[in-house]
């Protein structure tokens, strides 16, 4: 029988056809078709020469939802809340996405203010019904929804409908379905109880929200291409890939089209599993680059990993199961220009497929990482993509030339420096990836695809120190290769708590069970025959912390053997991933999570010819760093016979990829085809020797590692939080600093606070002297005249050795939630002497040596109205720095500590002359604003606050002396925080 996998992309639709009795695979790539997006896959499947009659299986991947919620093409949609719940969408979270940017505008949840309804009913959290919801309610929801469809009868309209606590109680969103159902039987209907059944009703509503809006498209476009696939003599059903890794038929897909709202991003990861599991013992990161991004995934004992947390790219959560992976603006079309910073800059702006890249001759002019390789050899302007496209090197040397004089450096130094920022971009992600799951990415190899992947896949692997590197057969459609080789899932998840104190094991294995007869059941209906492989996992918590870690279970009958080893499980987890766990805590159970798996992939079978004859088509001029242009062989891979071997340098080129083998390594091809690259030693481009201090490439490559040091503190932060104000409100600033006590990076959090520790943190060093904080030492401050801000803001402050040698510090300024005082919550209005405030400590150590100071978190706990919430607290906040400790130490071991040094000294030039030329482009001058409060809480009478700026070319001076002097309450501000105003 013949299986036919299908992939669209946003350029390409890519098609491969599996003969189950030869093995034989055949491929077939043609332009997608956005408008019409049925067209591209019928039209591959009429090219491919197939026997039609004979198939039994036909696979889509497709990026029609996605594309459809980024483009917002969808349904106009009617959302239905609990009344005094209904603006939750509309509401949303309170973090911001820029915190430097005051008229930064909300995430638009996709559905408007008006478009909102309140219904009368109410359940509580366990699922007791308070409010009953009755006939009245639902008539008169029918009503204000015919109103709609009638002011715009011709409108595309459906209904996202979420109730508070409805994972526990969804007859009500039952009864409403139903309702509507009869009432208006075309109007998509999207219920959140069968969407997502788990908490959090922000997240809930809209992920039923994006439900909802491409229900009617994804119907429609399945229903047309399944009538043209009929009608061309496919018989066997059309099955779409989910975002899970797994399939489903058409009809279940569009029946919860979210479920494949990833769907043309997960065949990738699926095929890179398949190829790290014959080639890289099943360990492997998966680089998947092509023409606009690139995605990372990661294969561990040869299982993808999976995720229900996803954000899409205008700021919406949805909560659904997919592969795990993250995307990058590091594509072929990406453009590389000078931000206004002066740093190098590549992606995320991609030049698309039209005009695209500057030589593709279509009128693009802006420099790309396609035409860098032009510049440099390393693509054959005859033979892309097979030699159907012809491509115009002149074109590609003046995009780059422009670019180079701005940088002042020659075009081939400006090409290698595009790609070698792409390349750090993506080790970056994959460094983020693996040691945010407790990983050492040298343990892995790197599986690469996709029509750029293997071009890059060398350079990448080096910087991480990885020596293998695998090129698939026909890495260009491998997403396509991957919708074959998946099973049937079905994953299913609900919240149900338990706590460990008082586990009620049967209980949990009771609703365990019925949650794994639900997806056997959703199984069977999706054509599965025979026994599902059914597989338990934990969503498991300390108890009081924001989120938590899944945990697999061993079995699905859960006694207190299995549930003993998932607890442990959880502790292990939590000391790879934050550096810590607290053995002696309640774990809580949030979530409960079945996968079911069905029938067996299918078998593809690859074999490299049997004679090499011709592979070898000449050689050309190739650029590489260090070597400058090389007599470099090149290769067609149709040609390459099993057991060959290549020494680099070396081009290895087929119709819809090229791999490029670098001075040094070696290229085995093995018996199914594949690519073997074998490094000969890491290539690093950041040793110490290769550090100029003003080098452009370096210092953007080391301010962005920095930067991403501190965002990977902020997430540890708010996983492991407890108290909202962290992981809701993000009010705390991670920050690094050198050892010379200079701000050398900091996440987006307060910006506030981020100013703050330009000050606090050296007054804190300084009173305690450098020399005796030593490695495993944490400090704490929350002292207003002792250089912190108001006292709820605890500074936590880690010094970090390498070798015994001081290189730096990590800091974490953070607002508690209570520190005692005359008032819960430690703001008292009324407050009128700073000992009303609460416990006021100054610099001292909470940790020496990595072990508790007992006395210093008796003394705090004592004082705290919430102690257990401050414990929790302050251990996410160490955990942030011991994040940055492993990071800094990382990163400082590449450059070596002088280089680091010199490194350093150039960031912080650089800043201040980018500062500088700011304040130039501002007009001298002197310029004055007043304002005051009514009253400081205490004495009825206006406060005022003048401030005096003044511009002199490239400095400004701020004066606030004119302001009246200190109030009897609450609301004078410290130096810091004054300086940390002036400086935001």
């Amino acid at each position: 029988m013949i299986k036919i996998g299908i992939d669209t992309g946003g350029t390409f639709t890519d098609l491969v056809v599996l003969d189950d009795e030869t093995g034989e695979i055949r491929t077939v790539k043609v332009p997608s078709t956005p408008d019409e997006p049925a067209l591209a896959p019928l039209e591959a499947v009429k090219e491919s020469g197939a026997p039609l009659a004979s198939v039994d299986r036909i696979v889509l991947g497709t990026t029609i939802a996605t594309n459809a919620g980024l483009q917002k093409r969808g349904s106009t949609v009617l959302y239905i809340g609990t009344k005094g719940f209904e603006d939750v969408p509309i509401i949303a979270r309170i973090d911001r996405k820029e915190a430097y940017n005051p008229a930064w505008p909300k995430p638009n949840s996709g559905v408007r203010r008006r478009h909102v309804f309140g219904i009368d009913e109410r359940v509580d959290h366990k699922g007791n019904v308070l409010t009953l919801l009755v006939e009245a309610e639902l008539v008169r929801l029918g009503d204000w929804i015919e109103k709609w469809l009638a002011d715009d009868p011709a409108g595309d309209w459906a209904v996202a409908v979420n109730l508070l606590f409805s994972y526990v109680h969804p007859d009500h969103e039952a009864k409403i379905g139903a309702y509507l159902g009869e009432r208006f039987p075309d109007l998509p209907v999207s219920l959140s109880s069968r969407v997502s059944p788990t908490w959090r009703e922000y997240e809930r509503g809209t992920t039923t929200i994006v439900d909802a809006s491409i229900k009617r498209l994804l119907a429609r476009f399945t229903a047309r291409l399944s009538d043209d696939l009929r009608a061309a003599g496919v018989s066997a059903p059309l099955t779409l890939m989910k975002s899970n890794g797994g399939h489903a038929d058409a009809a279940t897909a569009a029946d919860v089209p979210v479920q494949v709202f990833l769907s043309g991003l997960a065949g990738g990861v699926i095929a890179g599993r398949r190829f790290a599991r014959d080639h890289l013992n099943g360990n492997s990161v998966t680089l998947d680059m092509g023409g606009t991004s690139a995605d990372v995934g990661l294969i561990i004992d040869g299982e993808f990993g999976s995720t229900s947390e996803y954000e899409v790219e205008w700021g919406v959560p949805v909560s659904a199961l997919f592969i795990d992976y993250t995307t990058i603006g590091a594509g072929g079309g990406s453009i590389a220009d000078v931000d206004s910073g002066g740093f190098l800059r590549v992606g995320p702006k991609s030049a698309g497929a039209e005009p695209g890249p500057a030589c593709y001759g279509r009128g693009g002019s802006e420099p790309t990482i396609t035409d860098a390789n032009v510049v440099l050899g390393r693509l054959d302007p005859d033979y892309f993509l097979g030699g159907r496209m012809k491509l115009q090197p002149e074109h590609a040397h003046q995009a780059i030339a422009a670019l180079a004089e701005e940088l002042e450096l020659g075009i081939e130094e400006t090409a290698v420096a595009i790609l070698d920022t792409a390349a750090e971009n993506m080790a970056d992600a994959i460094r983020l990836m693996t040691v945010e799951r407790g990983l050492d990415h040298r343990e892995f190899g790197l599986t690469a695809f996709g029509g750029a992947g293997s071009l890059h896949a060398s350079d990448v692997a080096a910087r991480l120190d990885m020596k293998r590197v695998i090129v698939p057969p026909h890495p260009g459609l491998c997403s396509a290769l991957g919708t074959l080789l998946t099973n049937q899932r079905v994953d299913r998840a609900r919240t149900i708590l338990h706590r460990s104190d008082r586990i009620e094991l049967a209980r949990l294995t009771a609703q365990l069970g019925e949650i794994a007869g639900e997806a056997a059941a959703d199984l069977s209906r999706e054509g599965h025959r025979g026994e599902a492989d059914i597989r338990g996992l934990l969503n498991m918590r300390y108890l009081g912390q924001s989120f938590g870690e899944i945990i697999p279970l061993r079995q699905l009958d859960i006694d207190e053997s299995v549930f003993g080893q998932a607890v442990q499980d959880l502790h292990m987890r939590h000391e790879e991933l934050y550096g810590y766990s607290m053995r002696d805590k309640v774990v809580e159970i949030t979530e409960v999570r079945v996968i079911a798996l069905g029938e067996e992939a299918a078998e593809a079978s690859f074999s490299a010819p049997a004679g090499g004859d011709g592979a070898q088509h000449g050689t050309r001029q190739v650029y590489f760093s260090g070597d400058g242009f090389v007599e470099t062989a090149i290769y067609r891979r149709p040609g390459l016979s099993a057991g060959t071997r290549i020494d680099g340098p070396a081009v290895i080129e087929e119709m819809d990829s090229t791999t490029l083998v670098h001075p040094g390594d070696t290229l085995e091809i093995q018996p199914d085809g594949s690519l073997l690259v074998i490094l000969s030693a890491a290539a690093d481009t950041l040793a110490a020797s290769d550090a100029p201090e003003r080098d452009p490439v370096t210092l953007t490559i080391v301010n962005n590692a920095l930067r991403n040091i501190c965002d990977e503190m902020a997430s540890t932060m708010v996983r492991t939080a407890y108290s909202p104000i962290f992981s809701e409100s993000r009010d705390f600033s991670c920050m690094l600093f050198d050892k010379d006590l200079r701000l050398i990076g900091q996440a987006e959090m307060n910006p506030a606070i981020i100013c703050a520790g330009l000050h606090t943190v050296p007054h804190c060093v300084e009173e305690l002297g450098a020399d005796t904080l030593h490695p495993g030492d944490v400090v704490v401050h929350n002292d207003p005249y002792r250089g912190q801000c108001h006292m709820p803001e605890h500074l936590l402050m880690k010094p970090v050795f390498l070798d015994g040698e001081l290189i730096g510090y990590a800091a974490n300024i953070a607002h508690i939630a209570e520190i005692g005082g005359m008032a819960p919550g430690s703001f008292a209005s009324t407050a009128t002497d700073v000992f009303q405030e609460g416990l006021r400590l100054p610099p001292v150590k909470l940790m020496e040596g990595g072990e508790y100071v007992k006395d210093v978190w008796r003394i705090v706990m004592a004082n705290h109205r919430t102690p257990n919430t401050t414990w929790g607290d302050f251990h996410a906040i160490m955990g942030s720095l011991t994040t940055a400790e492993r990071r800094l130490q990382a990163l400082v071991a590449r450059l070596g500590v002088d280089a680091f040094g010199r490194i350093g000294d150039a960031l912080i030039q650089h800043a201040e002359e980018w500062m500088r030329a700011e304040i130039r482009k501002l007009p001298n001058g002197v310029y004055r604003f007043e304002d005051y409060f009514e009253d400081d809480g205490v004495v009825a009478k206006p406060y005022y606050i003048r401030s005096r700026v003044e511009i002199m070319d490239d400095e400004i001076i701020i004066d606030l002396s004119g302001s009246d002097a200190q109030a009897l309450g609450p609301i004078n501000v410290t130096y810091v925080a004054t300086a940390a105003a002036g400086c935001t």
